[in-house]
C-alpha cells in the first residue's frame, strides 16, 4: 500500500512538473488582489496557458509586491520580471509622449478618448517597441476628481490645504506650482498612511480608485468635475516576449487585446457606480 502511495506521488508530481509553462512572464502591478485589472490579467494567463497547451503562463505579483512602478520598471530592466500593468506614471517614464494624452481638461467624453487611442495606436506602439516594450493593450483607469478632508471649490480653497502629488509625475508637479498649489510627493502605497497621519488633506483618483485603494474611508468630499482623464497599459519586456515562438506570440497579443479592451469597458461601468458608492458612504459632491 505504501509503495503504491508513492507511485501516485510520483504521477502527480510528474504531471505537475509537465504542466509548468516553458515560458513564465511575470507580470507586476500595483493592482490589488481581486480588483479589475488583476481578474483581467489572470483571465489572460488563463486563456494562453489553454491556447498555447501550457506552453506560455503568466505569474501575477498584485498589490504592489514587487515595489511601485518605479522600481517593477528597474526590476524589468535586470530580468527580474518581465512586464507590468502600469498606470499613469509608469507608462509615461517608459514613454513621456503618453503625457499628452492626460493634460488637464483634455477630455470631454469617452467618445473623444476612443477617437484619440484608435488614431494614435501605431504611433503608441512604435514607441512602445522603441524603449523595450512590447504593448499588450490600454487599460481605462478614467477620469480624476479630487476628493478631500475639505470641500474644494476654488483653486484658493486647495492652496491653503496639503495636496498629496504623485511622485515623478511631471504634470501634475507643473499644474501644482503654477496653481501656487503646496504639494507633497508620495507614491500610491504611501498614500493611505498620509491621509491617516494628516500628511496629506487632499487627493485624486477616478471614483474606482478611491475606493479600491480605500482613500475614500479617510475623506469628505469628491468634486465632480473631473481635472484630467487617466489611462494605463499592460507592457512586457521585448526580450522576454521574443523567446515566445511567433506562433505563441501573436495568440498572447490577440488575447491580451480582448481582455484590455474588456477591463476598459468595465472600468468606465465600474466608475460610474462608483461615483454613487462614494456618496452613499457619506461624501459630499
Amino acid at each position: 500500500m505504501i509503495s503504491f502511495k508513492i507511485f501516485i506521488a510520483v504521477i502527480l508530481s510528474a504531471g505537475t512538473v509537465a504542466a509548468k509553462p516553458q515560458h513564465l512572464l511575470k507580470i507586476a502591478t500595483l493592482a490589488p488582489e481581486g480588483s479589475s485589472w488583476v481578474k483581467a490579467v489572470r483571465g489572460i494567463d488563463e486563456d494562453v496557458r489553454r491556447a498555447t497547451s501550457d506552453r506560455v503562463g503568466l505569474k501575477i505579483y498584485p498589490g504592489g509586491v514587487q515595489g511601485d512602478e518605479k522600481v517593477v520598471l528597474r526590476k524589468i530592466r535586470i530580468g527580474q520580471l518581465h512586464g507590468g500593468g502600469f498606470g499613469g506614471q509608469g507608462i509615461s517614464q517608459i514613454f513621456p509622449d503618453i503625457l499628452a494624452l492626460e493634460m488637464p481638461l483634455l477630455f470631454r467624453d469617452f467618445a473623444e478618448i476612443e477617437h484619440v487611442l484608435k488614431s494614435m495606436d501605431e504611433f503608441y506602439r512604435a514607441g512602445y517597441a522603441a524603449k523595450g516594450y512590447v504593448f499588450l493593450g490600454w487599460a481605462d483607469i478614467g477620469f480624476v476628481h479630487i476628493l478631500s478632508q475639505q470641500p474644494v471649490r476654488t483653486v484658493e480653497d486647495i492652496r491653503d490645504l496639503k495636496v498629496w502629488q504623485l511622485a515623478d509625475e511631471p504634470i501634475t508637479e507643473v499644474l501644482f506650482r503654477l496653481a501656487g498649489v503646496n504639494s507633497i510627493p508620495l507614491t500610491i502605497p504611501d498614500v493611505l498612511l498620509g491621509l491617516q497621519t494628516n500628511l496629506v488633506e487632499v487627493v485624486y483618483a477616478s471614483p474606482s480608485a478611491a475606493i479600491v485603494l480605500q482613500w475614500f474611508t479617510r475623506v469628505k468630499y469628491v468634486t465632480q468635475f473631473p481635472i484630467n482623464y487617466t489611462l494605463g497599459a499592460l507592457l512586457v519586456d521585448n526580450r522576454a516576449f521574443a523567446k515566445i515562438s511567433a506562433a505563441d506570440r501573436e495568440l498572447i497579443l490577440g488575447m491580451a487585446q480582448d481582455h484590455m479592451a474588456e477591463l476598459s469597458r468595465q472600468s468606465r461601468r465600474v466608475n460610474e457606480e462608483a461615483m454613487a458608492v462614494l456618496k452613499a458612504n457619506g461624501l459630499q459632491i
